[in-house]
């Protein structure tokens, strides 16, 4: 017991260092300003919301449903490919180690239904008035439900079911006693605690006998892995993690280019910069979802000024996130295969950016003008913001060009 403690410890030690190694990078200056202003736009056009709530929308529905996807906690079991081997003969003697996965799943993700519970204070405040007592009910469910959801799913697994039937099993259990809670009473809560308790006695006496799933939860354990250095790779490069590709087919007429450009070194790294972008499996969407929530904000907020000074920062961030591509191919393998000079490769970086720029802010811009029309001028910001971005990111990269020369 004490060595499967030894080695959870050892392990979790390892993933908290990591974090921390990586977070550095994600929570600088320009993030935390982003951040800052999010949340500060955010909290305006809630408060000003809040002033004239509409009536014949189902809000107790709706916060009951989010927060039960909020609810269902990814099982981080810190389980490596090797384990499936060395680990398999040490079974019964890793309770322990399970106690201890399941306890660390449950506070690394605790915070994200809090974040949703504190978002909706204000609300059922003013929506349940002297029945608030209600509200304060939910938010002890969201607390219990999803430890009680974790040992649920450790049981589930272990008896090799697919992960997606208890997530939906857990997501109706969750959605019925947050609502009915809200809705109904406050014990009423209860009842779904009483099912998840009970599930848990029934999988625990499946249980018994059978041996643990390696490949699933090593696959598991890979997936929640890679979903974080994709994350991280939005602000630094992670080294173990290897871009996809996919072809989208509806990007295809940006990559529509005579042959002669092509393959031509005057034009050839702009394309490639464009085809990297357009075929990236994470980067693309990493920039959409970016731009996306940037529009959500444009349009919550109902002063123009400051919905223009938000279009000005995510323009910022964009282009920042898109000096992942010069990397990608200045020190791939096409300076190689086809050598051309530092200039050629820059000036297609360059063209790529201002190509980006100009496609971003037309979208920035039209969400702009529909929202605030009598301000239309103020989307001049949004392209000066990023030309300047551009042009300071290739002094750097120029700058560090000449540095390596030296």
């Amino acid at each position: 017991m004490n060595d499967a403690k030894t080695l959870y410890n050892l392990r979790q030690k390892e993933e908290v260092l990591e974090k921390l190694k990586y977070n550095k990078f994600i929570f600088n200056g320009h993030f935390l300003i982003f951040i800052t202003i999010m949340l500060g736009a955010f909290a305006l056009g809630y408060s000003n919301w809040l002033k004239d709530i509409p009536q014949n929308i189902n809000y107790r529905l709706i916060v009951s449903l989010v927060l039960s996807i909020c609810s269902i906690f990814p099982m981080r079991t810190l389980f490596r490919e090797a384990d499936k081997l060395y680990l398999l003969p040490f079974e019964k003697h890793l309770s322990t180690y399970i106690k201890k996965a399941i306890t660390y799943s449950y506070i690394n993700r605790l915070y994200l239904p809090v974040v949703i519970l504190v978002i909706g204070l204000p609300l059922f405040y003013q929506l349940l008035g002297s029945e608030f007592h209600l509200y304060i009910t939910v938010m002890v469910l969201s607390f219990i439900f999803p430890i009680l959801g974790l040992v649920i799913k450790w049981f589930w697994l272990k008896y090799g079911l697919e992960i997606w039937g208890v997530n939906v099993l857990l997501f109706i259990v969750f959605a019925s006693g947050y609502y009915t809670t809200l809705k109904v009473a406050m014990l009423s809560g209860l009842l779904s605690i009483v099912i998840l308790i009970a599930l848990i006695i029934l999988m625990e006496n499946i249980n018994r006998g059978t041996f643990y799933q390696w490949e699933t939860l090593v696959s598991l354990e890979h997936n929640h892995k890679m979903n974080y250095y994709k994350f991280v790779n939005m602000f630094t490069d992670v080294k173990v993690l290897n871009e996809r590709t996919v072809r989208r087919r509806y990007l295809d007429v940006f990559l529509k280019v005579p042959r002669s450009k092509k393959f031509n070194q005057d034009y050839m790294y702009k394309y490639l910069f464009v085809r990297s972008f357009a075929r990236g499996k994470d980067a693309f969407f990493i920039v959409l979802r970016f731009l996306i929530i940037g529009l959500l904000l444009i349009w919550w907020i109902d002063q123009s000024v400051i919905s223009a000074i938000l279009g000005a920062l995510i323009m910022y961030l964009l282009i920042l996130q898109l000096s992942q591509f010069y990397k990608q191919q200045a020190y791939g393998l096409w300076p190689q295969v086809w050598p051309v000079s530092e200039h050629q490769v820059i000036k297609g970086y360059h063209q790529f950016l201002i190509n980006m720029m100009l496609i971003l802010g037309v979208i920035l811009s039209i969400i702009y003008i529909v929202k605030f029309i009598s301000t239309t001028y103020f989307v001049v910001v949004f392209f000066i913001v990023g030309w300047l971005t551009i042009d300071s990111s290739i002094k750097k990269i120029k700058k560090h060009q000449e540095l390596l020369r030296d």
